[in-house]
């Protein structure tokens, strides 16, 4: 995609997680594609939209995504919604025998819980304009078994689970629905993982720049993909 690209002209994007990571990659991308776009997250400032949504900016708004009202209230600021990324993300890596239940509800509070929160408010304005896409950033975790990954496989499958639930009912509002599944990520995620080269990786922006490709092409429904780096899993 070349710079300032215009396909996502007129259009608005909301990513979760776009502090740092896959999250912030795909919300610039997204805004380079011509989009307005709303990044989130729990360490930005703002706590409300000062003004609507800028093509071809990246807006930062502050929000927990497991806060039912917050969500509600976030949403409820925007008069449009044509995309959704949901990639907030946190994980704790210990085997399973190790990890405490603090820890897992965590992930699946984040991982499913906000995705679902996200969504089903996002729905409210795509089915009223019988047209959106929602981006349900998993893992490779969803399908392959890592060791030390127990809690947040878990938490990736249900994610998964409830988006192939969702593409089967966002369908008759127009509303296509992806799952990414991809595999390692050079993100500061790595950094308490000691063993990894991360050179191997996928890159943040490579990723990005592919959902923007996913989300462009409203005459395409890609409703699995996933993506390694190539030396495979990792």
């Amino acid at each position: 995609m070349s710079p300032g690209s215009s396909r996502l002209h007129g259009q608005v994007a909301v990513v979760t997680g776009a502090s740092s990571g896959l999250g912030a990659a795909i919300a610039r991308a997204l805004a380079e594609g011509g989009a307005a776009v709303v990044g989130v997250a729990r360490r930005f400032a703002a706590t409300k939209l000062q003004s609507s949504p800028v093509p071809k900016a990246v807006t930062e708004r502050r929000l927990d995504v497991t806060g039912e009202n917050a969500v509600k209230a976030f949403f409820a600021e925007l008069a449009q919604v044509d995309i959704l990324v949901n990639c907030a993300g946190t994980g704790t890596f210990t085997k399973i025998m190790d990890t405490d239940a603090a820890s897992l509800r965590e992930m699946l509070d984040v991982h499913v819980v906000g995705a679902f929160l996200c969504t089903r408010e996002a729905l409210r304005s795509m089915s009223r304009r019988l047209r959106g896409h929602v981006v349900n950033v998993s893992s490779i975790a969803a399908f392959h078994a890592f060791p030390s990954c127990g809690g947040y496989s878990a938490a990736k499958e249900g994610l998964r689970g409830f988006t192939r639930v969702l593409a089967e009912e966002a369908r008759e509002w127009n509303v296509r629905v992806t799952g990414l599944y991809p595999g390692a990520i050079d993100t500061p995620i790595w950094g308490s993982r000691a063993g990894f080269n991360r050179a191997d990786m996928l890159r943040p922006e490579r990723v990005a720049e592919l959902v923007v490709e996913l989300v462009s092409r409203p005459d395409l429904s890609v409703e699995e993909l996933v993506v390694l780096p190539p030396k495979g899993i990792l």
